[in-house]
């Protein structure tokens, strides 16, 4: 299964290195016009990912964290981005 997870981190002055590591141990790629956001592969469900990252998280971030289906997305980004995608689903 292939997840979109995207965040805004709002903790001035915080040190996000260890969401930054936790992210790095999935199967990932990114696309480096698109700051906020990691494409990863993995057998987990959403909600064990999101379980897995918000203890890495302050109370007034955000996450989002979502299933791309076979067929159900679009978008415009490097043709790398989109064949580690689609080799995936």
């Amino acid at each position: 299964m292939v997840y979109l997870i995207t965040y805004d981190l709002n903790k001035t002055g915080k040190d996000y290195n260890s969401l930054y590591s936790a992210l790095r141990r999935y199967d990932f790629i990114r696309d480096n016009g698109l700051d906020s956001v990691w494409f990863v592969s993995t057998t987990w469900t959403s909600g064990q990912i999101y379980e897995n990252l918000r203890v890495h998280l302050d109370i007034n971030d955000r996450i989002f964290i979502t299933q791309i289906v076979n067929g159900a997305h679009q978008g415009w980004m490097h043709r790398d981005i989109w064949t580690w995608i689609n080799v995936r689903l």
